[in-house]
């Protein structure tokens, strides 16, 4: 199988995967779903687990470049409001024009298969600690300079990810929502974890 096929193969597994996920999917329905026989599936692909992992290394890869540069863009900005936010609306855009991405995500996150939970989990954690450390670097600058309100980093950190993941809920179920919407959640936020009174962190 060229390598154009291959990648078709996989495109098709990942929406199967995305709207049933990986227990309800199955090898022949995805050897059906591109028009194959499924010994010709197998012989590219020993098993659904080796295809399932393939699809979700390079998912797990895009995510960290993606992230990655956003981070690097918002080093590059003055404020740490500013930085943040493009953070915060960068991540919500990433999913929300990707409903299909979001539902794969989800169903690793919230029913992940029993076979794979604790490899999933694993590379997960080792992706999302390398991120949360560049972000809660952000912070501390952030409560250093006065920009932002002192407390306990990994606290304002974790709140950030709450108001985030709850926006992006609201988004994935009313697809049609204001994008004002993203900018009003953000000054809630930003009332909360700024430091409006103008003293500077000691």
């Amino acid at each position: 199988m060229e390598s154009s096929a291959k990648n078709r193969l996989k495109e098709i597994a990942f929406s199967l995967f995305a709207a049933h996920g990986y227990e309800s999917t199955t090898m022949s329905q995805i050897a059906d779903a591109i028009g194959i026989k499924k010994p010709t599936l197998y012989s590219h692909f020993a098993s659904k687990e080796e295809l399932f992992l393939s699809i979700f290394t390079e998912v797990a890869n895009d995510y960290q470049q993606y992230i990655e540069q956003i981070l690097k863009e918002a080093e590059e900005l003055e404020s740490t409001k500013a930085q943040l936010y493009h953070v915060f609306r960068a991540y919500i855009t990433y999913f929300a024009q990707n409903p299909e991405l979001s539902a794969f995500w989800n169903r690793i996150l919230l029913f992940p298969p029993a076979s794979l939970k604790e490899k999933l989990f694993a590379q997960i954690s080792n992706l999302e600690t390398s991120l949360y450390e560049k972000l809660a670097a952000l912070i501390e600058k952030g409560m250093d300079r006065g920009d932002l309100r002192r407390s306990v980093v990994l606290d304002t950190l974790f709140s950030f990810y709450c108001f985030r993941e709850g926006l992006l809920l609201a988004v994935l179920l009313n697809p049609d929502l204001e994008p004002r919407k993203i900018e009003v959640v953000w000054e809630n936020i930003w009332y909360g974890i700024g430091n409006h009174r103008g003293i500077v962190n000691e």
